[in-house]
């Protein structure tokens, strides 16, 4: 059993919500109250969207029910064979609009009517008060949500690190003649804190109706495209045996950029070094055997894919909008 996975909050509100929804039923003189609490239970979702998205749709499904309901208790009656036969109708229907969350509360307020035999207007509004205290109850108590932003701006801050991390050992594997320094790291630690960030990016996103938090979602993917580039440059290096002049004016290229490597930086500066250290390269004297001539056109590469880590930054910065920039750089 592992404690770390219970949800708390999500606990209290189903517990209490329940209570709630119940008390005020009884409160309101309405019958089979029990069943407004378990409509809050059912309707206390892990956002806010999800939350009002599901309790309009049960609200839809209701009105629904209520008319298939009434069809089938007035031809066959008000027994078992006619619940069947609505439950046939009710679950093809839907499944067909796509309502199927309103399908268990819906029936439940449905076996009320079939225990009372018989349909009127007071048992309709009664069952359409128990949907509403129910739904409502839920939708309040999910106003509460806390929010991951503060994580998720602490994911960040350690995702950059460890980028800053990979290069910086790339700059010592580049610049050791020795050979000591190994190409090591644990990308695929990495990569699920990345995945981590991004999940929990999606439920804030889904939990802030006032504003859309994409950004947050595109930035974890921009990162997470970055590090599946190095993790290949890193694959080139290992095959490196010695260390030509040009490793050392990529490893000073990479020591530059490290400290610039920030949220806001949009790789513009650090591509117009990349192409300068580039043109370099092209006039250095030809390799002068064929080891030097193997490690050279694998520094080459390695190159060309680290200006594709900096083009996913550039594109990244190049799509966001000025509101965004205002509203997540200057902070």
């Amino acid at each position: 059993m592992e404690f770390k996975n219970i949800n708390l909050i999500k606990v209290v509100k189903i517990a209490v919500g329940t209570g709630l929804a119940i008390f005020i039923a009884n409160i309101l003189g309405l019958n089979y109250g029990a069943s407004a609490g378990i409509i809050t239970l059912l309707s206390i979702q892990d956002t806010k969207k999800s939350t009002i998205k599901i309790a309009l749709k049960r609200i839809e499904a209701f009105v629904l029910a209520m008319v298939i309901a009434y069809a089938v208790f007035n031809i066959f009656g008000f027994d078992t064979f006619a619940l069947v036969c609505y439950l046939l109708v009710f679950v093809a229907a839907c499944m067909a609009f796509d309502l199927n969350e309103g399908l268990s509360p819906c029936t439940v307020l449905v076996t009320h009517i079939m225990a009372e035999k018989y349909m009127n207007y007071d048992v309709v509004k009664n069952e359409a008060a128990l949907m509403l205290v129910g739904t409502s109850v839920g939708i309040i108590l999910n106003m509460y949500m806390p929010r991951n932003l503060k994580h998720i701006r602490e994911y960040q801050a350690n995702i950059e690190k460890e980028i800053k991390n990979i290069l910086d050992i790339l700059v010592r594997f580049l610049n050791d003649e020795s050979g000591i320094t190994k190409l090591e790291y644990d990308f695929d630690e990495l990569e699920k804190i990345i995945d981590s960030a991004i999940s929990k990016s999606y439920i804030d996103k889904d939990n802030i109706l006032s504003y859309d938090l994409k950004y947050f979602i595109n930035y974890m993917e921009m990162r997470k495209s970055q590090i599946m580039t190095l993790r290949y440059i890193y694959d080139q290096g290992k095959g490196i045996k010695t260390r030509p002049d040009q490793a050392r004016d990529i490893a000073e290229l990479i020591h530059n950029l490290i400290p610039k490597l920030h949220e806001s930086n949009n790789a513009m500066n650090a591509l117009l070094d990349l192409y300068l250290v580039k043109d370099k390269m092209k006039n250095y004297e030809l390799p002068k055997s064929r080891e030097e001539f193997e490690d050279r056109a694998t520094l080459h590469s390695m190159v060309i894919n680290f200006e594709q880590f900096l083009e996913i930054k550039r594109e990244f910065a190049a799509n966001l909008s000025e509101d965004e920039k205002n509203t997540f750089w200057n902070r």
